[in-house]
């Protein structure tokens, strides 16, 4: 695939354990030790989603998608700390969120060290009594590993399946 070099079998194993410990940590509110542990200080994290448009339409000329995130450590850093906040209203009552990760593929980076990562994931998440919202994206990371051997997130792009997103906001970490 696109001349991408697929890791070997322990190395996938570490990743998607890894992968499982990160969506846990985000799950159980642990924002502040996951930002902590796994987020490298030059990371670049986005959202998007795409416009849908007829494919031979040639009239624009604009990127075919818009950010929706568009962040970098200091503002996951800020969004951390307003998650800790007893002033955020929007998450008292807590809410339950799960994340579900497939189909996922491990490959080799473009330096040594960095490990592409693809993956599709599921959100479902409630909020106080009748409110359950549901999201769908693939997500495109890359990970690399820091001078004491542990994964930190260098990129993460996540392509939202909806063109409008319905929920109220996205104050969860994807």
């Amino acid at each position: 695939m696109d001349g991408l070099k697929a890791v070997a079998h322990d190395i996938y194993h570490e990743v998607e354990q890894m992968l499982y410990q990160e969506s846990r940590l985000i799950c159980e509110e642990r924002l502040r030790e996951w930002i902590d542990t796994m987020i490298d200080k030059d990371i670049l994290y986005q959202a998007v989603v795409r416009q849908l448009r007829v494919r031979k339409d040639k009239r624009y000329t604009n990127k075919d998608y818009v950010n929706i995130l568009n962040e970098n450590f200091h503002y996951l850093e800020m969004r951390v700390r307003q998650s800790e906040s007893p002033m955020q209203w929007t998450a008292d009552p807590r809410e339950v969120v799960r994340h579900f990760l497939s189909n996922l593929e491990v490959y080799e980076g473009e330096k040594p060290g960095e490990y592409r990562v693809f993956a599709n994931c599921y959100v479902v998440r409630n909020r106080r009594i009748y409110e359950e919202m549901t999201y769908s994206y693939s997500r495109k990371d890359v990970w690399r590993r820091d001078a004491q051997g542990q994964f930190k997130l260098l990129r993460r792009v996540c392509e939202v399946d909806e063109r409008f997103m319905r929920g109220k906001n996205l104050n969860f970490m994807m």
